[in-house]
């Protein structure tokens, strides 16, 4: 594995491969979602981050990963979480 250091430095022009730069995200995620990656990635023998790069890279891509899992279905399950929270939440406050 390659390490990055800090700092600028220069390459030529044919040596940066943008699949190799890597960007850090921070995020909050449920501990059942989290749970259930780690095991994914485990049975696949992989660091759960990498499973999880190598899942949004299908999904960015447009590629139909085991399971069929699409862009618009993780949309509209993102949209079907935030709903059911503001729901609880109205529902708290009645």
């Amino acid at each position: 594995m390659k390490k990055i250091k800090t700092g600028k430095v220069e390459l030529p022009l044919n040596e940066f491969n943008p699949k190799k730069g890597k960007f850090r995200v921070n995020m909050f995620v449920d501990l059942d979602v989290i749970d259930s990656i780690r095991k994914r990635a485990a049975e696949e023998h992989m660091p759960y981050q990498t499973w999880i790069n190598r899942k949004l890279r299908e999904v960015v891509q447009n590629e139909s990963p085991p399971g069929g899992v699409t862009l618009a279905d993780i949309e509209r399950l993102i949209d079907e979480r935030l709903e059911e929270r503001v729901d609880k939440k109205v529902l708290k406050r009645a």
